[in-house]
């Protein structure tokens, strides 16, 4: 199984993406990501989106697969990528930008963890057929991934400097949630939706080890300054 890496057109914060990207990764530019892929020197397999925030023009006879849109649709462009990439093919996505800037455009990156990540129920088929095993999103200071618990479900999630780690119940309620490694552990307690106990925890070891026996659970890393 392969990685595929979208690079979506807003990047709040600097960041070396090749530093992020492995040799066998399919790259996808969303929209004005090509802008940012260009000018640090990174070629897509992929373009896609309305490219109504796009200042290159498109490549031709470059052998990158163009997938063009009409501005009015029904899905974002990241939507977009997520409902055509094949998980048989990709079954980790790593969204480079998308958070930060506009937050309509920010909750709807987040919650579609949520949707396209392997577990989710939905009535569309296609939805179904497009889950992924892991979807990670990252900027320059930010990088969320959604965990599901169940039977030993557990995460070894490595430190990194000066960085929170919080976690946020996106079911009702995560149960059983343990949590070593940090500065405030926890032991088979119970997060749920909309409360802030999980907020702004810090690393005490190399790295933090999670298990979670149910619900579904946003994890965060976000940098401290």
């Amino acid at each position: 199984m392969s990685r595929a890496v979208i690079i979506a057109s807003f990047l709040d914060y600097p960041l070396q993406i090749a530093d992020f990207i492995n040799e066998d990764d399919y790259i996808v530019c969303l929209d004005g990501g090509y802008d940012i892929a260009l000018k640090q020197g990174i070629k897509p397999q992929l373009l896609l989106g309305d490219f109504d925030s796009l200042k290159t023009e498109l490549p031709k006879d470059s052998g990158i697969e163009i997938m063009q849109y009409p501005p009015e649709k029904d899905y974002t462009d990241l939507e977009l990528a997520f409902r055509i990439l094949d998980p048989e093919k990709y079954d980790e996505l790593l969204v480079i930008g998308g958070l930060g800037g506009r937050l309509d455009q920010t909750i709807t990156n987040v919650q579609m963890l949520d949707t396209y990540t392997a577990g989710a129920k939905a009535a569309d088929p296609v939805i179904m057929s497009h889950q992924f095993r892991q979807i990670k999103i990252m900027d320059g200071r930010n990088l969320c991934f959604l965990i599901r618990g169940g039977n030993d479900a557990s995460w070894v999630i490595p430190a990194v400097k000066d960085c929170f780690l919080s976690l946020f119940s996106i079911s009702d309620e995560c149960k059983g949630l343990c949590i070593s490694g940090v500065k405030y552990p926890l032991e088979n307690a119970t997060l749920k939706k909309g409360i802030s106990l999980g907020v702004s925890n810090e690393f005490r070891a190399d790295s933090a080890k999670l298990s979670l026996e149910s619900g579904t659970m946003l994890v965060v890393l976000a940098a401290s300054s």
